[in-house]
C-alpha cells in the first residue's frame, strides 16, 4: 500500500460530523512527455501519475470497507497534463485514468485543440457535484507561459454564475489569478486578475478557487474568497524564491470534500514512499 502525508490546508471544525455530498481530487501539471520513459527533474512523469491514482485507488477500497455508501470521486485536472502538447501524452493519460470520472482545462504546456480533439467532452465549462457548481475556465496564452481570461471566459463565467446564483461555485483554473508568494511564478499569473476579482466581489456563492501552475500547495485569500493552489503529481517547485528552484517534495494532489450547506475542506497528500529523487540542481526545464 502506499504510504501518504496530508497536509490540512482548509478542514473546517463545523463540518465534523456531516457527510458531503461530493468528492472531488484535484490533480495537476502532469507534464507526460511523448513516451513512457520521459523524465523532467529526475522524475518519471507517468511513473509519479501512476503512483498517484495507485494511492487514490487504495483510499476509494479502504472508503468502500469502511462506509456502507462511499461517494465515488471525480478528479478535477488542472492543466499541464503534457510537458509539450504531444499526442501521445494524452494518449497516455487517458489510458492512465480508465475507469475514473474527470474534467479537465489546459495549461501552458498543453494544447488546448488537441485536447478537444481527442476527448472532445472532457472539458466541461460548467459541471454539476450535487447541489454545487464547479466552472472551469481556460487561462491558457498559446505560446506564453503567463495567463490571460479572454473576455469570452469572463463572459461565460458572468452567465454562468447568473444561472447558478442559488448554488455554491467552486472554480477551477490553471494559473493562479495573484501573488502566490514566489516572484518569479508571480509573474506567470493571471494578467487581467482584476477582472475576475470584480466578478467575484459582485456575488456571494463561490466559495473557492482552486489552480495549478505553481507546483506547490498555498492557501491565500482572492476577493474575499480562499485560493488554493495544489502540487505536481511529478515534482515541485521550492516555495518563497525569487528564481526558479526545486522542492525535495514528492508528488502530491488534493483531497476535497464538498458539503450541502456550501461549506468544503480540503487536504494536500504527498507519496512520503515515493522512490525517486528530484534533481534540484537543475536551473529549468
Amino acid at each position: 500500500m502506499s504510504s501518504t502525508i496530508a497536509q490540512t490546508d482548509i478542514a473546517r471544525s463545523d463540518n465534523a460530523g456531516k457527510d458531503p455530498v461530493a468528492r472531488l481530487v484535484q490533480i495537476t501539471d502532469c507534464h507526460l512527455g511523448p513516451e513512457e520513459g520521459y523524465a523532467l527533474a529526475g522524475i518519471h512523469t507517468n511513473k509519479s501519475l501512476r503512483a498517484v491514482l495507485q494511492a487514490l485507488a487504495e483510499e476509494q477500497a479502504e472508503e468502500q470497507l469502511s462506509q456502507a455508501s462511499p461517494l465515488p470521486v471525480h478528479l478535477m485536472v488542472t492543466g499541464d497534463i503534457a510537458a509539450h502538447g504531444s499526442p501521445g501524452a494524452y494518449d497516455a493519460f487517458l489510458e492512465h485514468i480508465k475507469g475514473w470520472q474527470f474534467n479537465w482545462l489546459p495549461g501552458n504546456h498543453d494544447d488546448f485543440p488537441l485536447m478537444q480533439a481527442i476527448a472532445p467532452r472532457v472539458f466541461e465549462p460548467v459541471f454539476g457535484a450535487a447541489n454545487w457548481r464547479l466552472i472551469s475556465l481556460n487561462s491558457a496564452v498559446p505560446n506564453r507561459v503567463a495567463g490571460n481570461l479572454p473576455e469570452d471566459q469572463l463572459d461565460g463565467l458572468i452567465s454562468a454564475l447568473r444561472q447558478y446564483s442559488e448554488n455554491p461555485v467552486a472554480l477551477f483554473m490553471h494559473h493562479p489569478p495573484a501573488d502566490i508568494g514566489c516572484r518569479w511564478l508571480d509573474r506567470q499569473q493571471i494578467a487581467n486578475g482584476d477582472a475576475l476579482a470584480e466578478i467575484i466581489g459582485e456575488c456571494n456563492n463561490i466559495k473557492a478557487i482552486f489552480t495549478g501552475h505553481v507546483h506547490q500547495a498555498v492557501e491565500t485569500d482572492f476577493s474575499g474568497v480562499p485560493l488554493l493552489t495544489t502540487p505536481s503529481t511529478c515534482f515541485q517547485f521550492a516555495p518563497k524564491q525569487n528564481d526558479f528552484g526545486l522542492d525535495v517534495l514528492p508528488p502530491g494532489y488534493r483531497r476535497i470534500n464538498l458539503y450541502g450547506d456550501g461549506s468544503f475542506d480540503t487536504q494536500v497528500v504527498y507519496l512520503s514512499d515515493y522512490p525517486e529523487s528530484v534533481d534540484v540542481g537543475i536551473q529549468g526545464y
